[in-house]
């Protein structure tokens, strides 16, 4: 009987709390919940397998000594959530390996940090400790190819980039100047006829891009907001900070910061205008669907070539694609650093060496490597801060 009662009172508790718990239930925030699993989880196997490399890295880089290195680095914290849960990244190295590159006869691999570049830009410090550790591991690498806006961060912070560091500008500027005769090409005119826009023009890489473009093109419109104050106009280079600006051009290269950086842009461009984009994370698909209802046609800027393999692949890249702050690496692999000394040579050199730019078509979310999220943020882990100038 006692036995009985037991039971039956724990099932009248049972029955009250269901019922003063059922509200709390149905009010429950069970998407955000699911929202967290799936961070919690989605990404396992990618993190596991990084977290597994991580560990095993100081072995593993005896054993490759690599002739180049690929340096990179995160975006915002939901893309490094992409690639591993937060519980993962407390086992990660400071320098982790994240992908090989195949490259003929010569040895590469890609490697990341935890920070992204908003953070390294407001620490110096931080900056310079990433870049001694990435230096002390790698004393005998060629050299050490810094993506993205690692180079200009390291020179606005004063931190000195002597060999093996290669600042990438030589290599983007390379290929960024073959992306626009391309441009000139689609419109079915000379260079010399052609009126160029280039978004981003006073970043580490278009200031640079703009010095070679003036001794090929009709007129060069350099747009970027950190131009102060009016207009101005130095021989067939019209500096200026509106967006507006860029319907008097024909052809659009953007180097901006970010691809959503373009918004202001879309509005104005002409109807027939060519846009190469060269920003990572790209241009969006919704700017792109807005600049192409303006009769703008854009397309991808990159280095192409079948004989550079990344294992795993770089997402939302094609096969063969390469960024261009890494074409310098492979000409310095191959000529040394003295090729960097002029830009002609440079662009001789590579040339001579078979590489090629291309202007493609970007991939649709349903071509992307599978499990890339849509670019639309500050970064992605591991590749996109790649070209953040």
């Amino acid at each position: 009987m006692t036995l009985g009662l037991l039971l039956e009172l724990t099932a009248a508790l049972v029955v009250l709390s269901a019922a003063e718990l059922a509200p709390r239930v149905r009010r429950a925030d069970w998407g955000g919940f699911w929202a967290w699993w799936r961070l919690q989880t989605r990404p396992l196997g990618k993190g596991m397998a990084l977290a597994s490399a991580s560990a095993a890295w100081p072995p593993v880089r005896q054993l490759l000594r690599p002739d180049y290195v690929f340096v990179v680095y995160p975006g915002t914290e939901a893309h490094k959530r992409h690639y591993f849960p937060p519980w993962i990244e407390r086992t990660l190295r400071p320098v982790f390996p994240i992908g090989v590159i195949r490259f003929g006869p010569y040895r590469g691999v890609t490697v990341s940090g935890l920070a992204s570049d908003e953070t390294l830009e407001g620490a110096p410090e931080r900056l310079e400790a990433f870049l001694s550790e990435i230096h002390g591991q790698f004393r005998g690498a060629e050299v050490i190819a810094l993506g993205g806006r690692l180079p200009s961060l390291a020179v606005k912070s004063g931190i000195g980039l002597a060999p093996p560091f290669t600042h990438g500008d030589r290599g983007t500027v390379c290929a960024m100047l073959w992306a626009t005769r391309q441009l000139a090409q689609r419109l079915g005119k000379p260079t010399e006829k052609v009126t160029l826009a280039v978004v981003g023009a006073a970043g580490f890489i278009g200031s640079r891009l703009i010095e070679s473009l003036t001794e090929e093109f009709g007129q060069v419109i350099a747009v970027d907001p950190r131009y102060a104050g009016a207009s101005s106009e130095a021989g067939n280079v019209v500096c200026t900070a509106r967006a507006e600006d860029v319907a008097d051009a024909e052809a659009v290269m953007v180097l901006s910061a970010r691809g959503s950086d373009t918004a202001p842009v879309a509005r104005h461009l002409a109807p027939g205008t060519v846009v190469a984009d060269d920003t990572h994370p790209e241009i969006p698909e919704k700017i792109r669907e807005a600049m192409a209802g303006r009769g703008a046609t854009v397309f991808k800027a990159t280095v192409a070539d079948d004989r550079v393999r990344f294992v795993p692949p770089i997402p939302d890249f094609r096969s063969g694609d390469i960024p261009g702050c890494l074409l310098e690496a492979l000409v310095v692999v191959q000529r040394g650093q003295e090729i960097l000394d002029c830009q002609s040579e440079f662009n001789r050199a590579a040339d001579s060496l078979g590489f090629g730019a291309g202007l493609t078509p970007h991939l649709r979310r349903r071509e992307r490597t599978p499990g890339a999220i849509d670019q639309s943020g500050a970064g992605v882990l591991p590749y996109p801060a790649l070209a953040k100038r």
